[in-house]
């Protein structure tokens, strides 16, 4: 299950302020269609486009893994049993 939180308050500015100067490159992602209108209704209610929006939840996630140490996915996808 996962829980919406605002990412508010975990965000650090200056990291989407480095972002922001950076180049600009297309990124092809596919997803099912279910997790496509969960993140455009985040993106209404927060008024951004989705692919802001996409954006900025990767950026947050990488910004609390980094602080978290998470460990990188297993290559290959998911484990049997899980």
């Amino acid at each position: 299950m996962y829980h919406l939180v605002s990412f508010r308050k975990l965000s650090n500015p200056d990291i989407f302020a480095a972002v922001m100067r950076e180049t600009r490159v297309t990124l092809l992602v596919r997803v099912p269609e279910s997790l496509k209108s969960r993140l455009a209704e985040i993106a209404k209610r927060e008024r951004r486009s989705l692919s802001k929006q996409v954006e900025l939840l990767l950026e947050r996630c990488l910004e609390v893994g980094s602080e978290e140490r998470v460990p990188a996915p297993v290559k290959g996808g998911r484990q049997k049993g899980n």
